[in-house]
């Protein structure tokens, strides 16, 4: 039952994702991480091409292994959230859920403004400590 369940939201995103490869307001990369999560748990033939041969393996390869979304990636949300808000402000006249739908946007751009556009940033940013020689002494 999980098996189906688990290949129905990987299919299902999969599709989304293709859709939003071609739909301006419509994201594909999350659609595609969240496919390759499902699939990981259901089909490890389906999993294994969405991270290596499909078009989005290589966002995949880096989110999975980089934790890194492109600048072009981050821009795009953003916009695309920012419109969602303005329509949603303007139709929804409800202070409070409007608010809250704002909140959760600022959240969710603050997470990915967050994480590193490219591999090599990521190292960059690192602090890397190495053991140093002179602190290695022996215990009596």
């Amino acid at each position: 039952m999980k098996k189906i369940m688990y290949n129905t939201i990987g299919g299902v995103s999969l599709s989304l994702g293709i859709l939003g490869a071609f739909l301006p307001l419509l994201p594909s990369t999350c659609f595609a991480l969240l496919a390759a999560w499902a699939f990981a748990k259901s089909s490890p033939a389906f999993h294994t091409w969405l991270y290596q041969k499909s078009p989005f393996a290589k966002s995949i390869q880096n989110w999975q292994q980089h934790h890194v979304i492109p600048n072009k990636v981050k821009w795009i949300a953003a916009a695309s959230m920012t419109t969602s808000f303005l329509i949603t402000a303007m139709v929804v006249e409800n202070v409070y859920i409007v608010s809250g739908i704002g909140v959760g946007m600022l959240a969710l751009l603050i997470f990915l403004f967050s994480k590193p556009s490219n591999p090599a940033s990521k190292v960059e940013n690192q602090i890397i400590y190495s053991p140093l020689s002179e602190f290695r002494q022996p215990v009596i």
